[in-house]
């Protein structure tokens, strides 16, 4: 799938309307994945907003160099760097791999530099770090709340794996249905079996002439 690149005016209008969320971010500065403090950083933005893109399906951004409270919003960034080493990064340390495009070089005015994480919407969820860098963890995964990013939990996970369009929703709604109707068909022979007991229990109190109730 071929990822169009934003232009200024698309990059602004987004910051200046849409409030940071599930598949959008921003970030004054950009720090360059060169030791490995900067390669989790961006790791840990591509897989939440890929896991967001999953369950919005639709594209998701994070801005580098922009500040919605600052005048003209661009602040830029002080480095650019290659989208080639990033594929590389990401594809050697997420799986499954996430679609995207990184580009440092849009031109933001008076000098300054704007770069943009730009992520397809992801097929394939839910996007977890297979190996050890700096602070993250193989196994760990993350998606974002509001302008946090967090780690997933067990409602994200049953969201990303049991979406509308999973194809294991079927099987396990018909695994459902089928427990619910077992379960359904217990309770009614139990209530039968119940009802009749009752009716037993009041034919002996009637010819033993005992009180309504006393046999329990």
């Amino acid at each position: 799938m071929e990822i169009q690149r934003l232009t200024l005016a698309q990059i602004l209008d987004l910051v200046q309307t849409r409030p940071e969320q599930i598949v959008f971010d921003t970030k004054r500065s950009f720090r360059p994945p060169r030791d490995d403090a900067g390669r989790a950083e961006f790791i840990k933005d591509a897989v939440a907003v890929a896991n967001g893109t999953a369950l919005t399906r639709g594209p998701g951004f994070v801005i580098y160099g922009v500040d919605s409270k600052v005048p003209g919003i661009v602040t830029g960034i002080s480095e650019q760097y290659d989208d080639a080493s990033l594929q590389q990064l990401v594809a050697s340390c997420v799986e499954p791999v996430i679609e995207f495009a990184f580009y440092s070089d849009v031109d933001g005015g008076n000098g300054k530099r704007v770069a943009v994480l730009h992520v397809a919407p992801s097929s394939k969820p839910f996007h977890v770090v297979v190996k050890d860098v700096g602070g993250l963890r193989d196994g760990t995964s993350f998606i974002r709340q509001g302008s946090s990013t967090r780690g997933l939990r067990r409602a994200d996970w049953m969201r990303l794996c049991l979406g509308k369009e999973s194809p294991y929703l079927a099987q396990v709604l018909q695994q459902y249905g089928a427990a619910a109707a077992m379960t359904n068909a217990q309770t009614a022979r139990l209530n039968a079996n119940q009802q009749a007991i009752q009716m037993y229990l009041r034919q002996m109190e009637s010819m033993a002439g005992l009180p309504r109730g006393s046999l329990g």
